[in-house]
């Protein structure tokens, strides 16, 4: 298979676990390094290798709702070992008690290949601010 569509796929695939609140998935997906770093929009949101990715993958999963991301680009870039995506789409989060909200939502994401498999290695979202230029 084409290394570009396995990042992919494993990219998507780590998405999945973190929408169902898989910790075991979630770990599963990234490196082993003590600097894996995931960084989202809120502050809180944040991890720095796997004992923090474990506890915040765990706080994820005791939130009520859930956020999911539909998207619309995405560029892979495979260097050797290493590779990273950069996907835009539409987030939807849903609080649980009845509201939906959709939101603009970007990832940059780096992988690594360990033992054959891609892990990521870091990995940033956000919400960008809409902004109309005149």
């Amino acid at each position: 298979m084409d290394p570009a569509v396995e990042v992919w796929e494993t990219f998507l695939a780590l998405d999945e676990a973190f929408a169902r609140g898989d910790v075991d998935a979630v770990l599963a997906g990234f490196v082993e390094d003590d600097d894996l770093t995931l960084w989202r929009s809120a502050e809180a949101e944040h991890a720095v290798g796997p004992r923090e990715l474990r506890r915040f993958t765990e706080w994820m999963q005791t939130t009520p709702g859930s956020f999911t991301i539909a998207y619309t680009e995405h560029r892979v870039h495979v260097e050797g070992e290493v590779a990273w995506v950069n996907a835009q789409g539409v987030g939807t989060w849903d609080d649980g008690a009845g509201t939906v909200k959709e939101m603009p939502h970007r990832v940059t994401a780096v992988f690594r290949r360990v033992d054959g498999r891609w892990l990521c290695h870091t990995r940033n979202g956000s919400q960008p601010r809409v902004v109309r230029f005149s």
